[in-house]
Order: C-alpha cells, then sequence, then structure tokens
C-alpha cells in the first residue's frame, strides 16, 4: 500500500491509501477512487471522518485519499488563534487540486478516472457540494495551479453525510445552542465571511442552494432528522433543487443519529454505542457508487 502526504500549492494536503492494483497472480485491474474531506465546522479535522472512512472503503475496493483541505485553526498550536490564510472558497480549490493530481497519476495508481467520487462531512460536505454545484464557476477555476481540461473537474458522484449545505436559520440556531457550536463559531464564521456578522450578500455566497444548475455532479445525501449542529431540513431542501434541475439523486433521511456519527462501527465507535440502522449508509453508498460507475 502506498501511505503517503501530498502537499498542494496553498500548504494544505492529502493523504493516500493505495492498495496494490493486482487482484490475481498478474491479473490487474484499475479501481474506482474516494476523495474523502472530514467535518469539523472549519475550524478543525474530524478525526473519525478521516482514516477511518479511508479503510471502510478500502476494503470495499477503492482508492482513498483524505485531504487535509484549509481550516481556520491549528489544531496542534491553537495559540496561533486563527489563520488568516484560510478563507473559503480555497478548500473548494484544494479539492480540485487534489483530483487534478490524481487524475495525473491515475496510470501509476491503477484509476478508473471515469470512477473518482468525492465524500464529505458536515463542513467537509460543503466543500465536496460547493464542487458538485461549482466545478464550472469560472472565479473558482481562474484560482487554480493548472488549466482544467473539458470536465476535468466534475467528479462522477458525490456522497455527503449530515452536511452543512447553507446557513442554519435564526430560529434552529436559536432552538440547539451547543457550547461545542459556540467554541468554533467565531473561526467558522472567519473562514466563510470574514466576519461574525456577515451581510445577506455573504450568506448568499456560501449558500449552496444558489448554484444548482443542470451540470451540477449526482449526488447521495444520508441526514438525520434530530441533528441538533446541522439542520437535516436544509438537506431536504437542497435535495428538492436538485430534482428541480433534474440532477440524479438519492437521499436517506434517518429518523435517528444526531450528528458527527461517521461509520457507527467499531472503527469509531464502542459496540454499545453503534447504530446497526444508521451505518447502512456505507452500503447504500457503495451500491449507488457501483450503479453510477456503470453509467
Amino acid at each position: 500500500m502506498i501511505n503517503s502526504k501530498i502537499y498542494l500549492p496553498s500548504g494544505a494536503y492529502f493523504d493516500t491509501y493505495i492498495m496494490d492494483s493486482e487482484i490475481n497472480y498478474r491479473e490487474f485491474r484499475k479501481r474506482p477512487a474516494i476523495i474523502v474531506a472530514p467535518g469539523g465546522a472549519y475550524a478543525i479535522h474530524a478525526t473519525k471522518e478521516g482514516e477511518p472512512i479511508a479503510l471502510e472503503f478500502m476494503k470495499m475496493g477503492y482508492q482513498m485519499f483524505v485531504l487535509k483541505y484549509s481550516v481556520g485553526s491549528d489544531r496542534e498550536h491553537p495559540e496561533k488563534g486563527i489563520l488568516k490564510a484560510a478563507k473559503y472558497p480555497l478548500q473548494v480549490v484544494e479539492m480540485f487540486e487534489t483530483l487534478h493530481i490524481i487524475k495525473q497519476n491515475a496510470e501509476q495508481w491503477k484509476i478508473d478516472v471515469n470512477r473518482i467520487f468525492m465524500m464529505g462531512f458536515s463542513a467537509g460536505g460543503h466543500v465536496c457540494a460547493s464542487c458538485g454545484v461549482r466545478w464550472n464557476d469560472p472565479s473558482i477555476i481562474k484560482e487554480l495551479s493548472f488549466k482544467p481540461k473539458e470536465n476535468e473537474l466534475k467528479a462522477k458522484g458525490i456522497i455527503l453525510g449530515y452536511p452543512f449545505l447553507r446557513p442554519n436559520s435564526e430560529e434552529f440556531m436559536v432552538q440547539h445552542k451547543l457550547e461545542s457550536v459556540k467554541k468554533v463559531q467565531k473561526i467558522m464564521n472567519y473562514v466563510l465571511y470574514q466576519t461574525n456578522t456577515p451581510l445577506l450578500e455573504q450568506i448568499y455566497k456560501v449558500d449552496l442552494l444558489n448554484y444548482i444548475s443542470t451540470d451540477t455532479v449526482p449526488m447521495f445525501i444520508w441526514h438525520s432528522i434530530d441533528d441538533p449542529v446541522v439542520d437535516s431540513r436544509n438537506s431536504t431542501k437542497f435535495i428538492a433543487k436538485l430534482l428541480e434541475f433534474d440532477v440524479q439523486v438519492e437521499y436517506h433521511l434517518f429518523g435517528h443519529g444526531e450528528h458527527g456519527k461517521a461509520l457507527d462501527n467499531r472503527l469509531t465507535h464502542i459496540d454499545d454505542e453503534i447504530d446497526c440502522h444508521l451505518n447502512q449508509w456505507v452500503f447504500l453508498a457503495d451500491y449507488w457508487m457501483n450503479r453510477m460507475g456503470r453509467k
């Protein structure tokens, strides 16, 4: 297995989890790939939404890449305060830079370039969904270190877990005041708006419903009704608008799960915490990617 760090022009990096492509003696097969964007409110990278995700989907036959995109704080050195360079949509640019490098090395890494997916959780879902709705946005493309060819930036599909897709309503924020959210809200506000009191125009720019079009990448989304951090109704609204534009989509809204569950199996939870209903999203997503890969 090739397990290495590859740095991007911005200083962000991604970890590779590339398995041997020899599936039998002298029998090789190109594999599909997934780029993972962990959540963490644009302040940190959630541990259980990184390497555990890579390991789980590797055993299903995917070459895996975990992007540590630019966030607003340094977990190892919190004394540095807010990192001023981590301004959205830099994270989207970093995802596209990662996609480009993977495609450049597809032959060496035995990757099927027609089956490269993105997978994001919470704030990482905002990064991936941004790529899905803005892959042909000139304001994003001009920030890249390379000139993309035709549809090079368009992933085959995007998987989103409890994604942040648009700012929560004031009503939702009042109802669900969590201390953990308060601690990172200032950092997230800086990354998204560079202010704690954003104007409507600034909020509009990070609301991904405003970018959906017929060119939007197909998506698989799962969420839980009782999520107290990201309003699941925003995912439902996002789905409804995707359908308006005839974008291929699959949506699973679970009755329980709260937020940040990731795999919800033994890689991320102890036995008595595991929800064997919620963690079926892994198999549903795999089936969906296989189906999309045949189109």
